[in-house]
């Protein structure tokens, strides 16, 4: 082996080791890059996360313009598909504007720059630094954060559970503790869980994400009968007509008699309007004595027909 030109494979190379499970600190700073991600840049357009923000029902943040797009031309998006079939999102009934109120230079957060850092690049994130308004305190993956329903107001898990009334604190708009409190960006499996209940409730319920009617599969089934029943009754109306109105068979012959009588039926028409000065450039076979004039009309005066049998 060797001197022509090749490698020599060592042991290590060879051999396999046995592939060794992650260190409780690798996976606590994968999970916290994960939740960083999230809480950067949209998943649908991969660009930073900008005001207005929608969220779905799985808590997720996106950019709202990229989710318009992507409802009206999907195509445009390469694994956008793969991406909204697990958040569900079929129209705006299935996400939320949440509105986040906009901190100043001195809220944020020195371990999280921008809520997210990408590649060692501080300004890769997004720039708007979100607060809680009764805490002060920067929503991102250091914080459990929520938002209600229907308003939208995002805040600090910890002060909505100190709400006794169920009304926002910003817009004093009511909400529905079980159902109108969405965890943002949830990574415990606790979460996880308790917004997959959420949905089969809102689902049984008939509701959407917003809390607004859906469309339910028993409207839907009775619109189909409704269509059904319609389209029988017009088969049947359309079937009477043709029975009680059967055109009569015509044959080749009636057709070219209407046609030679609507063209007579024209030229005589059309002779009953000329004037005088134009009748009297035409002649008929026969003159009033019924003799036979000697000069035809205007196109063949001058002319003569050639005799059978010569030139």
């Amino acid at each position: 082996m060797g001197n022509d030109g090749g490698s020599i494979p060592t042991r290590r190379e060879l051999v396999k080791s046995p592939t060794r499970r992650k260190t409780t600190s690798e996976l606590r700073s994968q999970s916290s890059q994960n939740a960083t991600y999230h809480w950067s840049f949209c998943p649908l357009s991969k660009t930073p996360l900008k005001s207005p923000v929608v969220s779905d029902s799985h808590g997720r943040l996106f950019n709202k313009d990229a989710v318009i797009e992507w409802l009206i031309t999907p195509e445009k998006f390469g694994d956008g598909e793969e991406v909204m079939k697990v958040s569900g999102v079929k129209g705006l009934k299935d996400i939320v504007d949440v509105k986040f109120e906009a901190g100043e230079e001195k809220d944020r957060d020195d371990e999280v720059v921008n809520g997210g850092i990408m590649n060692g690049n501080v300004n890769s994130g997004r720039k708007e630094v979100w607060v809680c308004p009764i805490t002060r305190k920067e929503l991102g993956p250091g914080t459990h954060s929520v938002y209600l329903i229907p308003c939208g107001h995002a805040f600090a898990e910890a002060a909505v559970k100190e709400i006794k009334e169920e009304t926002c604190l910003v817009c004093s708009e009511k909400f529905d503790k079980e159902d109108g409190v969405v965890k943002i960006n949830p990574t415990e499996d606790k979460d996880i869980e308790s917004l997959k209940k959420r949905r089969e409730r809102l689902a049984a319920s008939g509701l959407s994400h917003s809390l607004k009617k859906g469309s339910s599969k028993k409207r839907k089934n009775k619109d189909k009968e409704r269509e059904e029943k319609d389209g029988d009754k017009r088969k049947e109306k359309s079937n009477g007509e043709s029975k009680e109105k059967k055109p009569k068979p015509s044959t080749v012959s009636d057709i070219a008699s209407k046609v030679l009588g609507d063209v007579e039926e024209r030229a005589k028409r059309r002779k009953m309007e000329m004037s005088d000065n134009v009748k009297s450039l035409f002649t008929n076979d026969k003159d009033p004595n019924g003799k036979k004039p000697k000069d035809g009309d205007f196109m063949t005066r001058g002319f003569t027909m050639p005799v059978k049998g010569g030139r």
